[in-house]
């Protein structure tokens, strides 16, 4: 049914501006061949089949479709605000919101996808535009920035609440579509560059998962028993997750025979190759890559993964139980697909993949029967809703999705005392299979075709060890081991400089000539004698002995310091960023002010040499010296008035 347009209150003229934003974004939307109009139910949610796939306004190869998701409005956000005692009469009246409201919102959608901005992101923007108008009865172009920063005085677990209202000041004043712009919200406070405070720290270690959290999850997944058939599924999803480290839609797209044995004989004998020193048997993965160029919404792009020896078991298991429990599922479904079940539902879509080949969903391993949170019964209906698990349920299972139905596999079998609120992502897992492999020192190239990559660059950008990770497998000789203690800043220095992770620094230079020149004794002798200090600043490395040559420059690196080396890690290059645009904004300041202004020139001429030196240390490769001809400001200078 269409719901029916609620009387509105008396509201302001609206903008021509703002009519020509609508209008824009609805050209754009019909151009996509979608319709305007999204058929509601009364609860404000679209009817099947009528909610926009966001997938044709962004061009976008996801395999899964995502929507705005309704128009309802959002009830505890109008309750939050009746309890800070808020006029009820500048709440929205009714269930859904007006007509107007929502095509603000589908304007904004379709103005976001069409300057790509991923849909899953969209989509959730468009939920905080849906809180927003929950919290006031205005209309679009009435909003005000006192609206936005009472709505943002509410309490939002959403982190990204802060970001969205920025984002709609934004797209307001650009577009001058509120009588009351420019609007204005407070940014959200800058993340503070995070440095090591020891080397055993892995950097970004934020984007890894917690260490109880994943022995506590591992332990559940391996060792616990399922008290429902959705459990059980989700247990095999999170075994996969850990023991392959794909993403978390490539574990949920397998399809059911994934597995893939090969067999090996050698060629000149005949005999099983492990049988003369080789391998007689391995497995690989058959999955569907995600991110890849020859992808499309219904495309699969076909892709394999070498299981490791000791993980072959553990995974060959974790699918055979999945093939096992969802045996009478998919013949069902079979059936269905068989008496003509209708295409046109998401459930029953129909993939074509590259190597050829046709896949509905009675075609991929993890299979469910809906709603349903118990075992399976013995007898399925004929007509029982069938569909593979959604990504919805694995994140209620994690923890992810708050105010989940039925608690999470944390509070339902962790142990007594554990901390049944955890949470746990499951891209953390493919970070960490990142790491490790790194940290055994598997070759990037290797790593690179493990996940599927296109570029080892990519792979770089998972590397989460820490510097004492990165210094393990550096061993000294023995020359060295002799003069250095165990776990000194001048042992640290040597692993550096042996490892070659600061290879163009001037102490590494010094030791290589040495070296060269008088035997590793000699050369060793001066590292412990010169290698007193490893200093990690909040722009790169500094080796430098501090205790006999202070640093009469402390913090300012990037002023043709000699002993400046680029680090190449991330917050340090957000440090260097940061500083270069206080940098500009000083010298357009100094650049300001009238031409005959005590001291302009030598402002100006002070920032642009800065500005030189920190450009310089962004665009350095890592371990490189920046300044190979600079300054040693841990010198003494020559007073000019001797």
């Amino acid at each position: 049914m269409k719901v029916p347009r609620l009387p509105d209150r008396q509201s302001e003229p609206c903008p021509e501006t703002y009519r020509r934003f609508i209008a824009a974004a609805r050209r754009f939307v019909e151009e996509k061949g979608i319709e305007w109009e999204i058929q509601l139910d009364a609860d404000g949610t679209p009817i099947p089949g009528r909610d926009w796939d966001l997938r044709k306004l962004t061009g976008s190869h996801a395999r899964t479709a995502t929507g705005i998701n309704g128009f309802a409005v959002i009830s505890e956000i109008t309750e939050a605000c009746k309890e800070r005692d808020w006029n009820p009469a500048s709440l929205p009246a009714g269930p859904v919101l007006g007509v107007e409201v929502r095509e603000f919102i589908q304007a904004a959608v379709a103005f976001r996808c069409k300057r790509k901005h991923g849909e899953r992101r969209t989509r959730h923007y468009a939920r905080i535009l849906r809180k927003l108008f929950s919290s006031t009865n205005k209309m679009p172009w009435e909003l005000s920035s006192e609206d936005l920063v009472r709505f943002l005085e509410l309490d939002h677990e959403d982190g990204a609440v802060a970001r969205a209202a920025q984002w709609i000041a934004k797209t307001a004043n650009e577009n001058l579509l509120s009588i009351a712009c420019p609007l204005s919200v407070a940014k959200p406070e800058p993340v503070a560059p995070k440095l090591a405070k020891s080397i055993s720290e892995r950097k970004h270690q934020e984007k890894l998962p917690e260490q109880d959290a994943l022995f506590e999850l591992t332990r559940i997944v391996f060792q616990e028993r399922p008290r429902s058939h959705m459990d059980l599924i989700r247990f095999s999803v999170v075994r996969l997750l850990i023991l392959t480290g794909l993403r978390i839609n490539e574990i949920l797209m397998l399809p059911a025979d994934c597995l893939r044995w090969e067999d090996h004989v050698d060629v000149v004998t005949g005999l099983p190759a492990g049988e003369i020193g080789g391998i007689s048997r391995s497995l690989w993965l058959r999955y569907f890559g995600e991110k890849r160029d020859e992808g499309a919404p219904d495309v699969l792009v076909e892709d394999k993964q070498p299981v490791p020896d000791r993980f072959q078991a553990a995974v060959a298991e974790a699918v055979e139980v999945v093939l096992t429990a969802t045996s009478v599922l998919r013949s069902t479904l079979k059936a269905q697909i068989r008496a003509g079940a209708d295409v046109a539902n998401s459930d029953y879509r129909v993939f074509n993949t590259t190597a050829g080949q046709k896949l509905d969903a009675a075609d991929l391993l993890f299979l469910v029967l809906f709603s349903d949170r118990n075992p399976l019964p013995p007898d399925i209906r004929p007509d029982a809703s069938i569909a593979p698990i959604s990504l919805a349920a694995v994140y209620a299972g994690l923890g992810i999705l708050s105010r989940a139905k039925g608690g999470t596999l944390f509070s339902r079998y962790g142990s007594p005392g554990f901390d049944p609120k955890t949470k746990l992502k499951p891209h953390s897992l493919r970070h960490l299979m990142n790491t490790e492999l790194f940290r055994l020192k598997v070759a990037d190239t290797v790593i690179t075709n493990h996940f599927g990559r296109s570029s080892v660059a990519q792979t770089h950008e998972y590397d989460r060890q820490s510097l004492g990770e990165r210094l393990a497998f550096v061993r000294l000789p023995e020359a060295a081991v002799k003069m250095l203690t165990v776990g000194s800043d001048a042992e640290l220095v040597a692993k550096m400089v042996v490892g070659g992770m600061i290879g163009e620094s001037h102490v590494a230079k010094s030791f290589k000539r040495i070296q060269r020149e008088h035997g590793d004794d000699a050369a060793f002798a001066y590292l412990v004698s010169s290698a007193d200090g490893f200093h990690i600043t909040p722009y790169g490395f500094c080796i430098n002995s501090f205790s006999l040559n202070p640093c009469a420059r402390h913090l300012k690196c990037f002023d043709e310091c000699k002993h400046f080396a680029a680090s190449g890690l991330p917050e340090h290059k957000v440090s260097l960023e940061q500083l270069r645009g206080k940098m500009a904004a000083a010298r357009t300041t100094a650049m300001s002010k009238p031409a005959k202004t005590l001291g302009r020139s030598n402002q100006i001429a002070h920032a642009t040499k800065l500005l030189a030196g920190i450009e310089a240390a962004l665009t350095a490769n890592a371990g490189e010296l920046v300044f190979p001809n600079g300054s040693d400001h841990s010198a003494s200078h020559k007073d000019l008035f001797s």
